[in-house]
């Protein structure tokens, strides 16, 4: 069984991830985090400050801006829940912007509604890999004097460092993202004055514990293990006799953060050994490493394409795109993921994610287009070690019958595969 995805990192970075855990000591934390920042960029666009994830960089920043309550966050209607949280424990209001099925960036007659005199942050997600043009957001962002931010957790390149115009620049290095050190963001901040006032608000944080994160390191060496076909399929037929939901068990695997203590866990500087396989990652990360993902995304979108376009895939107007997920749109979506782990892929609708609901201000303002293709959504397997002749047979059991394109106005609006 070909696994959902593999995470993207070596087993000699866990190894020196662990090393670090042990030999680093905690007073150089400070002196690794200005050098990472440094390295990262500091010009004219602004200065990078690290963070233990994008979610509490976000945090961090509405905390810093300290907007009047009732603001309103116009943010791109497919957002992780948590991004939704952090807008409202700040007493601020999320008003979702509809997106354009071709790009996945905000649909431009639903931005021109969704930002006003009350907008005080524009939030516009990188999604599935690609890169959304924010020329339009950045019209809106000065026409109201808001302050726009890109989210850029999942479409790192190692030559992009952030919109040189953008306000914040937000990059995840989670769990499942490209360049992974298990945790860390980097942000880049336009405003001096906004930095400064982050980086004080994040030092009086304590720091992210070093043993928890030690933990996580030798977890990710079993879940690297269990990620390939036959770790995979061993864990399948585990939870199957056991009766267990492999998919829950995967999601819960991975996961951040417990909802139910999301800001106090957020509010943590990152520790001295994150920081350190975070700056290994980085500057060790090529293009070449980045490239053969995008090569097979490609070959992926072409095969779908080639067998009678039957498939559609949200997202794939934008350039460049490095493909760091691929989904399809199907009508039946249990089905698909059913056909595909007969033939021996592991596909899922993720749970990750979820569509942003208007607020009462706003009930005019239902996303519509991003509702239509989340529901219907399925994420496709596609990673360096599968080969073309893998994503045949992958796109030879989507044929069989069991997912067909989406219906209507959304499926015809959307690209060809």
């Amino acid at each position: 069984m070909w696994s959902r995805k593999r995470f993207d990192i070596d087993y000699s970075d866990l190894v020196y991830g662990l090393g670090a855990a042990l030999s680093c000591p905690p007073q150089k934390r400070a002196i690794i985090q200005t050098e990472l920042e440094r390295w990262w960029g500091e010009d004219a666009r602004g200065a990078a400050i690290a963070c233990l994830s994008v979610r509490s960089g976000w945090d961090l920043l509405l905390q810093a801006l300290n907007l009047p309550p009732g603001s309103e966050v116009a943010i791109s209607a497919l957002t992780i829940p948590d991004m939704i949280a952090i807008v409202r424990n700040q007493g601020l209001i999320p008003v979702p912007i509809d997106l354009d099925p071709a790009t996945m960036a905000p649909d431009p007659a639903s931005l021109a509604k969704a930002i006003g005199p009350q907008t005080g942050v524009i939030l516009v997600a990188h999604l599935f890999g690609g890169r959304a043009n924010i020329e339009p957001l950045l019209a809106a962002r000065d026409r109201y004097g808001a302050i726009l931010v890109e989210d850029c957790a999942q479409a790192f390149t190692p030559d992009y460092k952030g919109h040189r115009e953008a306000d914040v620049s937000c990059f995840s290095f989670g769990n499942i993202k490209f360049a992974t050190a298990l945790g860390g963001a980097l942000l880049r901040v336009r405003d001096p004055q906004l930095r400064d006032r982050m980086s004080q608000i994040q030092s009086a944080y304590p720091l992210q514990d070093r043993f928890t994160y030690t933990t996580r390191l030798l977890k990710y060496m079993a879940l690297k293990a269990l990620s390939t076909r036959a770790g995979f399929s061993s864990l399948i037929f585990l939870c199957r006799r056991l009766g267990i939901d492999y998919d829950f068990v995967l999601n819960q695997a991975v996961r951040g953060f417990p909802r139910t203590e999301l800001i106090p866990r957020l509010r943590h500087q990152p520790c001295a050994p994150l920081l350190t396989l975070l700056s290994r990652r980085l500057q060790r990360y090529t293009p070449a490493r980045l490239a053969s993902q995008a090569d097979l995304g490609k070959t992926l979108v072409r095969l779908l394409h080639e067998s009678g376009n039957q498939f559609r895939v949200p997202g794939t107007a934008n350039s460049p795109h490095s493909h760091w997920v691929v989904p399809i749109v199907a009508e039946d979506p249990h089905a698909a993921i059913a056909s595909l782990a007969q033939a021996g892929f592991d596909s899922t609708q993720g749970n990750s994610m979820c569509v942003v609901d208007p607020p009462e201000t706003h009930p005019h303002l239902v996303p519509v287009n991003t509702r239509s293709i989340f529901e219907k959504m399925v994420y496709l397997p596609c990673y360096p070690a599968m080969n073309e002749a893998a994503l045949e047979q992958m796109v030879r059991a989507l044929q069989a019958g069991y997912a067909t394109n989406a219906t209507g106005a959304i499926a015809n609006s959307l690209p060809l595969a």
